[in-house]
């Protein structure tokens, strides 16, 4: 009971902190809508920040206050490659390059359009993208985490209601075997509780540093030695060897749903890549350095690679360049990486002219990916949702009774046969 109030604290605290993002997420949207109409109106980078933020609430208006301090300094460029922000608002970065540009070269003009402005409105649409996204992962995931908690509220329930109606099962219940079935069921509920942690979550850090599910695996032959500590050597052996083998098991599954996992996001990723890129190839002074610098804070899943590429890229820009192309093997992807690699030579504007050329289109693409990639997971989550509660109602209490009712049976049978002989 006092594990499924836990759950439930966290899954309010999880919802409340889901919210508030989503919430800061919009207000960031409709300040970029302000900013347009305010920069048309006096010009000024600094100026249009501070207006259209007085109607921002919250700690999202002491950031973009900061930015414009940050903007207004002397060290502007270092300022700005330091500059910490929150995961859920990762698209700050981006914007305080935008605003840092504009300042040091000014806003631009293409035909009748300032560059600031139009790439101020691609940001925009990326950043109602991300509402979007989350609206819909808040709706498609509501209450699966309470959901694959209940069973352990009706562990003592169906004890309880199996004794009450057939005696014959207090052995089952109150047995080494009910206590195995227990301890499973509580292993099962975790693992389904955590991997619905994984699929809600935006940052897929868990792919650099998974060893929590190394620690759990481990400590399974340890459970199963003190549930059997009052059996026999021999059964107290034989369950911390079949235990041993089952987290073995378990951490491959693991890793193996973590994988499809990463390829159900990864189109959704590339996609999210070149909206970056085609945010920043018409940036003065935008250099390959600075180009897979700013991609490092965008990208989860392809994280590992470019920092790789990155670190390498200072001292062998060719080698840099080849490994982040060879690195990964989407396809996607490494048309990206050769669209980064061909730029070298070409220029950042005619490498990714083609995909610039029909920004309609590839909107369209990344939401129509998004929503897929949503609705995977949300399937996903339903099955690891009622996993538990399917292996609770089958092993806990449908397999118990029929086991009974057929011994009760078979006694019945053997009476009616010693009958027929008096």
């Amino acid at each position: 009971m006092l594990y499924f109030i836990a759950v439930c604290l966290l899954e309010y605290k999880g919802f409340q902190k889901r919210k508030r993002e989503y919430r800061e997420l919009e207000h960031f949207a409709e300040f970029l809508i302000n900013l347009n109409y305010e920069f048309y109106i006096c010009k000024s980078i600094t100026e249009s920040i501070f207006r259209a933020a007085e109607s921002v609430p919250g700690s999202l208006k002491r950031r973009l206050e900061e930015i414009c301090f940050l903007l207004e300094g002397e060290d502007m460029e270092s300022a700005v490659a330091e500059y910490q922000y929150p995961k859920h608002l990762k698209y700050l970065k981006l914007f305080l390059i935008q605003c840092q540009n504009a300042v040091q070269y000014g806003s631009g003009k293409i035909g009748t359009e300032s560059v600031f402005v139009k790439n101020m409105t691609e940001l925009r649409r990326d950043v109602q993208n991300e509402c979007y996204k989350r609206s819909q992962a808040v709706f498609l995931f509501a209450g699966l985490g309470l959901v694959a908690a209940v069973p352990i509220v009706f562990v003592p329930l169906i004890r309880q209601f199996g004794i009450a109606n057939m005696r014959e099962l207090a052995d089952f219940y109150e047995g080494t075997a009910g206590q195995i079935t227990v301890a499973a069921v509580f292993v099962l509920t975790a693992c389904s509780y955590a991997l619905l942690i994984i699929l809600r979550k935006e940052n897929w850090t868990v792919y650099q540093n998974p060893k929590l599910v190394r620690m759990a695996a481990a400590c399974l032959p340890l459970c199963a030695a003190w549930v059997m500590q009052k059996e026999s050597i021999g059964r107290i052996t034989t369950a911390v060897f079949i235990s041993a083998l089952l987290g073995v098991a378990a951490v491959k599954i693991f890793y193996r749903y973590l994988e499809y996992l990463r390829r159900i996001g990864m189109g959704g990723e590339v996609l999210g890549l070149q909206s970056v890129i085609l945010m920043l190839y018409d940036v003065p002074n935008m250099t390959v350095m600075k180009l897979l610098a700013t991609l490092e804070d965008y990208a989860e899943l392809f994280r590992k690679t470019i920092v790789r590429c990155t670190d390498r890229y200072a001292a062998e820009e060719n080698e840099a360049l080849e490994l982040l192309y060879e690195e990964e093997s989407y396809p996607a992807f490494k048309q990206l990486a050769g669209r980064i690699a061909i730029s070298e030579r070409v220029g950042l504007s005619h490498a990714f002219s083609e995909i610039a050329s029909d920004r309609q289109f590839f909107r369209e693409q990344q939401r129509l990916d998004m929503e897929q990639e949503l609705k995977k997971k949300a399937a996903n989550a339903q099955i690891l949702a009622f996993a538990p509660m399917v292996f609770l109602l089958f092993f806990y209490l449908i397999l118990p009774f029929l086991v009974a009712s057929v011994g009760q049976m078979a006694e019945i049978f053997t009476e009616m046969d010693q009958m027929k002989y008096f």
